[in-house]
């Protein structure tokens, strides 16, 4: 399982920055879809718009209209990854559209279920369907991005200045998980998004158990390019992801999302003058990160998971014998994790320390001392750690 052995996939920028025309030389592009309102020739793109506005889906630059290119390949085995990318450049086939321009479009993937998506864009949404012949949807709707990229290699090492600023970038792509071994993992992931106008970003997220964190990897050229002359102006980036439940489930065992808040998260490394924001979405079964304002060069940002439980509520420390005693209370309440059982301590002013546990009310000690009064506690335990205690006196006698 991915938790086991942490999977990254480098997302380059420079894999999905050739010019529309080169790649139409490589790949061959998809074909307008054909038949309404469901396509008989999928995998094809459904249609695209700008501002709202239809807009035609071909390769043509320099016919006073964008240009829209998309395409589809399948990695050879074992991997077998289908991979649907796309891009949109303006009529001179360059990335100059309109900042914060938003565009959509809509491709037909046929029998391959669209499992994550990657964008360079802001304020991506990503919409999965089925038509009426079973065939998966898939449409991205998102705005217009400044880029500083070509200046990181495979491993995010940058250069000080980008090798190329686009002023109006847009593209983006999904594929069906395939490359992950692990089928239930694979299933889990499904809905995971992911976007940016950075260079460089590692995916999925990694997970570190020891401190309740997941971690996302972004770097950049400090400085906006070409290096030469060298610029002085220094790029602004962000990341936006969105986690499905299943995904916080199954690789960061997150076993109950529905409890979650959006005060379980805190992000570091992001830099003094980013900004975070997190939305927890019960309807949509999913958690949105939002990061804005970052400067490079490299960052490690850690989305730290403070998903322990509350502490017992109204707790009454009663004694049943001489020796024996209980602490009944109300549930903790979880937060993201389901409490697996609560631990008791009561001391006595003597130093004399009996536990307990169970994993509901009550939880019963023994080997009290008779006619000695105890200070109990007790507290909930998750897969995320302990809640903190909750504190009543056991009296000396029954």
């Amino acid at each position: 399982m991915l938790r086991r052995t942490p999977l990254l996939l480098a997302l380059v920028g420079v894999i999905l920055v050739i010019a529309p025309t080169s790649n139409a030389d490589i790949i061959p592009p998809l074909p307008a879809c054909v038949g309404a309102p469901d396509a008989t020739n999928a995998p094809c793109v459904a249609g695209v718009t700008h501002e709202g506005t239809p807009i035609p889906y071909d390769n043509d630059t320099g016919e006073g209209h964008d240009a829209v290119f998309a395409s589809t390949w399948t990695n050879p085995p074992p991997d077998g990854s289908t991979w649907f990318t796309w891009n949109i450049t303006d009529e001179n086939g360059d990335f100059a559209l309109t900042y914060g321009d938003e565009y959509s479009i809509t491709i037909n993937t046929g029998t391959v279920y669209p499992g994550e998506t990657f964008a360079r864009g802001h304020d991506v949404v990503v919409d999965r369907t089925v038509d009426g012949l079973g065939h998966h949807i898939v449409t991205f709707t998102q705005e217009v991005v400044r880029t500083a990229d070509q200046g990181c290699d495979g491993a995010g090492v940058c250069s000080a200045n980008a090798g190329r600023t686009s002023s109006g970038y847009l593209d983006g792509w999904v594929d069906n998980l395939q490359y992950v071994d692990d089928a239930a993992d694979r299933a889990a992931m499904r809905g995971f998004d992911l976007s940016s106008n950075i260079d460089w970003i590692s995916s999925p997220l990694e997970l570190d158990f020891a401190t309740n964190s997941i971690f996302l990897r972004v770097a950049n050229s400090h400085y906006k390019g070409p290096p030469t002359p060298a610029s002085t102006t220094p790029f602004v980036g962000f990341a936006e992801f969105k986690l499905p439940y299943s995904m916080l489930n199954r690789l960061y065992d997150v076993t109950d999302p529905d409890s979650m808040t959006a005060a379980a998260f805190s992000v570091t490394g992001a830099g003094a003058a980013a900004t975070t924001d997190v939305v927890v979405d019960h309807i949509a079964h999913t958690v949105h990160v939002q990061l804005e304002g970052l400067t490079f060069s490299k960052h490690k940002l850690r989305i730290q998971g403070t998903m322990r439980p509350g502490r017992p509520r109204e707790v009454h420390a009663v004694r049943t014998a001489s020796t024996r005693g209980k602490l009944t209370f109300l549930p903790a309440v979880p937060h993201g994790s389901k409490v697996t059982k609560y631990v008791a301590r009561c001391e006595s002013g003597g130093g004399h320390v009996v536990t307990g546990s169970n994993t509901a009310s009550p939880v019963k000690v023994f080997g009290l001392a008779a006619g000695t009064r105890y200070e109990c506690s007790v507290r909930a335990k998750s897969r995320w750690g302990y809640s903190y205690r909750a504190f009543d006196t056991m009296p000396r006698t029954p």
